[in-house]
């Protein structure tokens, strides 16, 4: 039995971190964010990047439905009356990462026919490449957007999908997982 449980727990742990998220948190410990009940955009859409990828209407608009969905299921409202005890803001970032697979090398012998051919191969070298990350910093905001309650991030490697169900899926994803971190613990 200890030995099926300790399968368990490694085998959660492997598929656990290959979800390819980061994610992270920053807030002031003195806050108390059982007072933040109800929320608002602190502008109506993202400012421009100058990335096309990034700028994209219907990414302001998926972006903003997935934050509004994980905080109705945590209980808080949006505040259509001016009542908002908070606002919140996010933005995207897309960076180019440099990946190296490590370095390998190989040797090699040979000899030819009749001994007199031989000859000796070495290779060695480093797999590098290049992709984008995507980070997504969701921000919770007093009425002065300088007073900063809660932040939270995320990172992942970028992808481009041709299905928007798929596009949708991944950016819910990422959502859920920067704002369950929130409330702090």
């Amino acid at each position: 039995m200890k030995n099926t449980w300790f399968w368990m727990v490694a085998m959660a742990l492997v598929l656990g971190g290959c979800s390819g998220i980061r994610v992270n948190q920053d807030y002031d410990p003195s806050n108390h964010f059982g007072g933040l009940k109800s929320y608002d955009w602190a502008s109506e859409t993202q400012g421009m990047t100058g990335d096309p990828r990034i700028d994209n209407p219907l990414r302001d608009t998926r972006t903003r439905a997935a934050i509004e969905g994980q905080l109705k299921a945590k209980g808080l409202k949006k505040a259509t009356d001016g009542s908002a005890t908070f606002f919140l803001r996010y933005e995207y970032v897309l960076r180019m990462k440099i990946q190296s697979s490590g370095s390998g090398g190989s040797v090699g012998f040979g000899r030819g026919s009749h001994g007199r051919y031989g000859g000796i191969g070495l290779s060695t070298g480093t797999n590098v490449s290049d992709y984008d990350e995507e980070s997504l910093t969701i921000d919770f905001v007093g009425s002065d957007p300088s007073v900063l309650y809660w932040r939270g991030t995320g990172a992942q490697r970028y992808a481009e999908y041709k299905d928007p169900d798929k596009a949708i899926k991944s950016l819910n994803k990422l959502v859920k997982k920067i704002l369950d971190q929130f409330p702090p613990k």
